[in-house]
């Protein structure tokens, strides 16, 4: 039985430093093997991250990581979920060239319906984070107004309000059509 949400506020300190735990984590597990390393968040604005939502999302993306993976005959050597108060993070070991991992996660950002609310990094082994410009992939877009996602953010160009709404309607649609 999955722990409760805890629902609480996190300051900037704390999602800083889980951002510091997350890349030691990775470095860690790439240092443990050579495998390709596929570590998943969300996009979640906000103060509160670990929401019963937050966690649905999550395990949305980790069933279709999974799914995937086995489309491709991908071997997945270990993994990892976490529930943290700055939100759930998952953490993946795949047999399985880098670039070709990088493709399929980037098209299933694209594609998928909750796609664009989950951050999927890919690290090789020897070349560390792959960008999307690295498998000439396109930069991710607001969901909002489709610019490109990091002007947004860094602007601040959507209200708290504005962007939970788009967010709630769209886990709303998703999670309705899977009951």
């Amino acid at each position: 039985m999955m722990d409760k949400a805890s629902n609480a506020k996190v300051s900037l300190e704390q999602v800083l430093n889980a951002r510091e735990q997350r890349a030691r984590r990775q470095q860690a597990w790439l240092f443990q093997s050579d495998h390709t390393v596929v570590s998943v968040t969300l996009v979640w604005p906000g103060e509160v991250k670990d929401t019963a939502l937050a966690r649905q999302v999550m395990a949305a993306a980790n069933d279709a990581l999974g799914d995937l993976f086995r489309t491709h005959q991908w071997t997945v050597c270990r993994q990892q979920i976490l529930q943290l108060v700055t939100g759930p993070e998952a953490l993946w070991a795949v047999a399985a060239p880098a670039w070709m991992v990088k493709h399929v996660t980037a098209h299933l950002e694209d594609n998928h319906p909750l796609g664009r609310l989950w951050d999927i990094d890919v690290l090789c082994p020897k070349a560390g984070l792959l960008k999307r410009n690295a498998i000439q992939q396109p930069m991710r877009r607001c969901f909002i107004c489709h610019e490109p996602a990091h002007v947004c953010s860094r602007m601040r160009r959507h209200s708290q309000a504005e962007l939970t709404r788009v967010i709630e309607a769209l886990t709303d649609d998703y999670f309705a059509c899977q009951m």
